[in-house]
């Protein structure tokens, strides 16, 4: 879930603003880091469930692949070929979306929220 931080330095080119407590996907490794000095790609918010697959494939190709100072390496020569591979693994948007619904992601109006519990405070 985004933090004040992530919604005052992730908002560079961006066409709708990150909300706080924002659904998105980050870096295992660069997450211990201050926000705004993780590399690029480090951070994806997507406004929708299907979204979170392109997010996921942008920051393999490109944050993980390419711009971590952190990953170790042996995972990274593994994520390239991976990517190289012409074989895919089925999933999809698909896959990812019902992924986040059984963790508890909603859609809604700004982005994809944790599901509120009956007390109405969020989960996380």
């Amino acid at each position: 879930c985004s933090t004040h931080n992530d919604v005052q330095w992730n908002a560079q080119g961006r066409n709708k603003a990150i909300v706080l407590g924002q659904v998105g996907i980050r870096c295992k490794w660069c997450s211990r880091l201050p926000t705004w000095s993780r590399s690029r790609g480090a951070v994806y918010y997507s406004a929708t469930l299907d979204g979170l697959y392109q997010a996921a494939q942008n920051m393999a190709k490109n944050h993980l692949c390419r711009h971590c100072r952190l990953i170790p390496e042996d995972t990274r020569q593994r994520l390239i070929g991976l990517r190289d591979c012409k074989r895919r693994a089925a999933g999809g948007k698909k896959y990812w979306a019902e992924g986040a619904r059984v963790l508890g992601v909603r859609q809604v109006s700004d982005g994809l929220r944790f599901q509120t519990s009956t007390t109405g405070k969020q989960q996380y």
